[in-house]
C-alpha cells in the first residue's frame, strides 16, 4: 500500500506509523501495522472541505484489494524494502 501510494506522489514520513501525504485534495492518512494481529490501522487525519470521506475510503478500499491477494512473504519483503528506503 505504501508503494502504490509514492507510486501516485504521496510523501511518506515515520516508520510505523506513518504519516502519509497524498499531495491530492488536502488528503492525509496516518497508518499503523500490528504485525502480531496481521492488522492495518489507517486513519483520515486531513483532507480539504470539498472532499467527501467516502471518495477517501473508495480509494483506500482499493489500494486493501490488492494488498488481501498479497502473499504474507512478499508482505514482509515489501514492508522491509520501504523501511530501508
Amino acid at each position: 500500500m505504501l508503494r502504490a501510494l509514492q507510486n501516485n506522489g504521496a510523501v511518506i514520513s515515520g516508520d510505523n506509523p506513518w504519516e502519509i501525504d497524498t499531495r491530492q485534495s488536502g488528503v492525509k492518512l496516518r497508518g499503523q501495522l500490528n504485525e502480531a494481529e496481521s492488522n492495518l490501522e489507517v486513519t483520515v487525519v486531513g483532507r480539504d472541505w470539498y472532499v467527501p470521506c467516502s471518495m477517501v475510503w473508495q480509494k483506500i478500499d482499493g489500494l486493501m484489494h490488492h494488498i488481501q491477494a498479497v502473499p504474507e512473504v512478499e508482505i514482509a519483503v515489501i514492508h522491509r524494502d520501504i523501511t530501508e528506503e
